[in-house]
């Protein structure tokens, strides 16, 4: 990969898995103010960041001007991008052979087209099992393999998420904004059944057709994304809790670690160590 970088500083050398037809790097950087960079990759790239960090690009890259943590790059494309996050953060690289890539996702899937997402708490539960691997492999090696897989398979699984909520119907638009003014009070599946106008069943339905999960676990994502964003800003456990419509810390503690894979003070801890 050709690559031109300014105010972009490694901290720690990259760790990194190879395997016959793809390579995972994982990158501890520091982004100073003005961060950029520059990059054209001969193969396929996926790039994921951690913890909320977040990549920018022009109107001109096919991307908006909103930042973003997961990106597809297709071979060949170049890229010019800004950091939005300034300070110490990591990011997962997987380069793969393209020919290798059409037989992990089939014949279906566009391989010329870019994608620019947001984070995801799914992807960030795989890519955290595929840095620790990064950082020392401790399973066989065909695990960590299997694992690149997976996080290929659902940054795709993202970018036909993303395209269907283009053409979403305005009630979807109506439910968002209706969680989200209420997530210290997280609202009952008939309640969003009612403003979407249609019976119970038939809202869970429709809306796991579009946005790709039953409403209930589109709620709790919801939810634990805004308690990283609180913790990232360093609110108490207590009122992160409270804020977010969990009975106590305890609870909430509980169902942090279900959807993320860690606790609520290890995924503190990562997002500090990556600030040091």
């Amino acid at each position: 990969m050709k690559s031109s970088v300014d105010r972009i500083i490694p901290i720690d050398p990259v760790s990194f898995l190879q395997f016959e037809y793809m390579t995972v790097d994982l990158w501890r950087v520091e982004a100073m103010p003005g961060a950029s960079g520059q990059y054209v990759s001969p193969d396929p790239r996926f790039v994921i960041f951690f913890d909320g960090a977040s990549i920018l690009f022009d109107q001109t890259d096919g991307a908006s001007a909103a930042g973003h943590s997961v990106l597809f790059v297709p071979a060949g494309m170049p890229l010019n991008g800004r950091l939005a996050t300034v300070r110490c953060l990591e990011h997962i690289d997987i380069h793969v052979d393209e020919a290798w890539l059409r037989r992990i996702v089939g014949n279906s899937t566009r391989l010329d087209t870019a994608l620019f997402l947001p984070k995801s708490l799914d992807l960030e539960r795989l890519c955290i099992l595929l840095a620790e691997e990064c950082r020392q492999q401790k399973r066989p090696q065909g695990y960590a393999e299997a694992l690149a897989c997976c996080v290929i398979h659902e940054v795709f699984h993202l970018g036909r998420q993303q395209q269907a909520s283009k053409n979403a119907p305005v009630w979807l638009g109506q439910i968002t904004e209706h969680v989200h003014n209420r997530l210290d009070t997280p609202p009952k599946i008939d309640e969003l059944a009612k403003i979407a106008g249609m019976s119970r069943s038939r809202f869970s339905r429709r809306f796991k057709e579009l946005a790709g999960q039953p409403p209930q676990q589109w709620i709790m994502d919801t939810r634990i994304n805004e308690a990283q964003r609180l913790m990232m800003e360093g609110a108490l456990l207590s009122r992160v809790a409270q804020e977010t419509g969990f009975a106590d810390q305890a609870h909430f503690s509980r169902c942090f670690r279900r959807a993320t894979g860690i606790s609520p003070g290890r995924w503190v801890k990562r997002h500090n160590l990556s600030k040091t």
